[in-house]
C-alpha cells in the first residue's frame, strides 16, 4: 500500500485553487489574494498592503 504524500507546495497550490469556489468569501478579496500566491508575492506586507487598498477602494466606492 502506497501513501502519496502531499508536499506542503502540493496542500498550498490546492488551497490557493480551491478558494474561488468558496461563495461565502469575497469575490475581490479572493482574487487578490490568489494573485498574490501566483505571483510569487504572498508576503505578509504585500498580504497587509493589497487589503488596506480593498478597503480603501470599497470606502472610496461608498461615498461617491
Amino acid at each position: 500500500m502506497k501513501t502519496n504524500i502531499k508536499s506542503g507546495k502540493e496542500i498550498l497550490d490546492d488551497f490557493f485553487f480551491d478558494l474561488p469556489t468558496n461563495d461565502s468569501l469575497d469575490l475581490n478579496t479572493v482574487a487578490a489574494i490568489v494573485t498574490l500566491y501566483n505571483d510569487g508575492k504572498f508576503s505578509d506586507k504585500n498580504l497587509s498592503n493589497t487589503l488596506v487598498d480593498l478597503r480603501e477602494a470599497e470606502l472610496h466606492d461608498k461615498n461617491k
